[in-house]
């Protein structure tokens, strides 16, 4: 007789590991596309209030515009350290020279439009020298890098008053006019901003979710790992900086537009470390965290220090709080909770191999030791 026949049951082909991951993945991008109508519905909501609140005008107006208009720099301070590692403590500094290169400009006699063009180009020339020494380093010697070209050009501001005003600063004497729209109007100034601030972050985006940016991702987990594969890491480091810096200076332009004043003192050390302070307590990695980030700050300044004398010791409180307590920042938490409240309205029971896998938690941050899926490709291939 023969008694090698197999039976149905033994027959049967027996899950993988590799099916039940996956399966998860498939899970996980599941849960994603339930909340992206949530966080689409959410944004609309918070611009529509922004917008609302902008229209009215008045000092609710301008508070919610000063919000939007360090939310732009302090993403850009996000794009570098978040996901290349590369925290900067310059990007006040860059805020300030482009608040500069339009109010010198048209001190010597350029029209308002023609201000905003030099100040980007003036401005996209110094990132560009200053990025070729800043991306020699990285970490702590980073930091201090960006923190001393940023005290240069406060440095000059202070000093060079022919140019700068000293500290009584440069007054504005008009906003750019593009037939019905006035920028001197303060709601017009407003929406734009709005705008400037949609635009930017959405670049953003698109750049943070690009192969350029998931190689920046790649250099903040394993940068000697893309090192080995060919990639030219500090090419990349310098890119990005220069891409940070830009979005330091178009913030720097709306804010004197929106003012109509610069002084030295937007270019101190106390506003440089605002910025980045943003990023952080809303989260590093997030994007939409420095937003968040920056109301919360402003609201501080602007309310608090009504209440409290010593307004900035409860701030420095609250970032001692962040760093220990939440070090993915505010957003980040946010983040977390919803991803852990979907999965478990949407989680279904384990079948096959999956339900003799050990559990873990699927929504934490993902493991910065993994490296994006392209770089794992060129690896392979």
């Amino acid at each position: 007789m023969n008694t090698s026949s197999t039976s149905p049951a033994s027959a049967a082909p027996v899950p993988s590991a590799s099916d039940a991951v996956g399966g998860e993945r498939t899970g996980q991008t599941f849960l994603a596309m339930r909340q992206r109508p949530l966080l689409l519905g959410g944004a609309l909501v918070v611009l529509s209030v922004a917008a609302s609140i902008m229209n009215q005008g008045g000092f609710a107006g301008q508070l919610v515009t000063q919000m939007a208009i360090f939310a732009i720099a302090a993403m850009g301070v996000d794009f570098l350290g978040g996901y290349a590692g590369l925290v900067s403590l310059g990007q006040a500094s860059f805020l300030g020279l482009g608040a500069y290169g339009v109010a010198v400009a048209m001190a010597r006699g350029a029209g308002p439009w023609t201000a905003i063009g030099i100040s980007l180009v003036v401005t996209l020339c110094i990132a560009l020298v200053a990025g070729l020494l800043a991306v020699r380093v990285s970490g702590i010697a980073f930091v201090i890098m960006t923190l001393s070209v940023g005290q240069i050009l406060f440095g000059l501001s202070s000093s060079w008053v022919a140019v700068s005003g000293g500290d009584n600063g440069l007054i504005l004497p008009s906003n750019p006019v593009l037939g019905p729209l006035d920028l001197n109007d303060p709601r017009q100034m407003s929406f734009v901003v709005l705008g400037v601030f949609i635009i930017s972050a959405l670049v953003l985006y698109t750049f943070v979710h690009s192969p350029f940016g998931l190689s920046l991702r790649g250099i903040k987990s394993n940068e000697q790992r893309l090192k080995t594969l060919g990639y030219t890491t500090r090419t990349h480091r310098y890119i990005g900086y220069v891409i940070s810096t830009f979005f330091g200076s178009l913030a720097g332009i709306l804010f004197v537009l929106t003012n109509g004043l610069i002084t030295p003192t937007a270019l101190d050390f106390g506003h440089n470390g605002i910025i980045t302070l943003m990023a952080v307590v809303g989260g590093l990695g997030t994007l939409w965290g420095p937003a968040l980030g920056s109301v919360i700050i402003v609201m501080f300044q602007q309310y608090l220090s009504l209440y409290f004398e010593r307004w900035t010791t409860v701030m420095g409180v609250l970032l001692v709080a962040v760093v220990i307590f939440a070090p993915e920042g505010l957003w980040g938490v946010g983040r977390k909770y919803a991803r852990r409240l979907s999965h478990q309205s949407g989680r279904r029971p384990p079948t096959g191999v999956e339900a003799t896998l050990p559990s873990g938690d699927s929504d934490s941050v993902a493991d910065d030791t993994a490296l994006p899926d392209f770089v794992d490709e060129k690896a392979n291939g």
